[in-house]
């Protein structure tokens, strides 16, 4: 997986009107980590199967579930079991899938927002269709 690294002059970064879209350093220029041709093709290929409406089907299945595992092991410990022994690990998973219900009930009841995706500087880029 080789990588190949490029680094623009800091002195055509520093002049450039659209820095603050590109870096969020005040004196480092920007940074690109670019693939080998092979890796990009086989990554663009890759990334233009997942447009079609097969894989976006199948992939349905696991997006739905992702946000849930995810809530477990980051906000409710998952990763880690407090018992010994396969009863007990079973009553844990089943009580802390009960709290996840309870949680996401009262995010529910009391209108919770859920946080934005973020955009990357990179992704700011991108033209406007006008």
């Amino acid at each position: 997986n080789e990588l190949i690294q490029v680094q623009f002059p800091r002195q055509a970064c520093r002049a450039c009107s659209t820095r603050s879209f590109c870096t969020r350093s005040a004196t480092e220029p920007r940074y690109l980590t670019l693939r080998l041709q092979a890796h990009h093709e086989a990554l663009q290929k890759a990334r233009q199967e997942q447009q079609t409406e097969a894989w976006q089907k199948q992939y349905a299945m696991r997006a739905g579930v992702e946000g849930t595992i995810s809530q477990a092991v980051r906000g409710f410990g998952l990763r880690e079991c407090r018992y010994i022994g396969l009863a007990k690990t079973h009553l844990q998973h089943i009580l802390t899938a009960a709290a996840i219900n309870f949680s996401r009930l009262d995010g529910w009841f009391t209108g919770a927002k859920q946080a934005q995706t973020r955009v990357s500087r990179f992704a700011a880029l991108k033209p406007i269709p006008i």
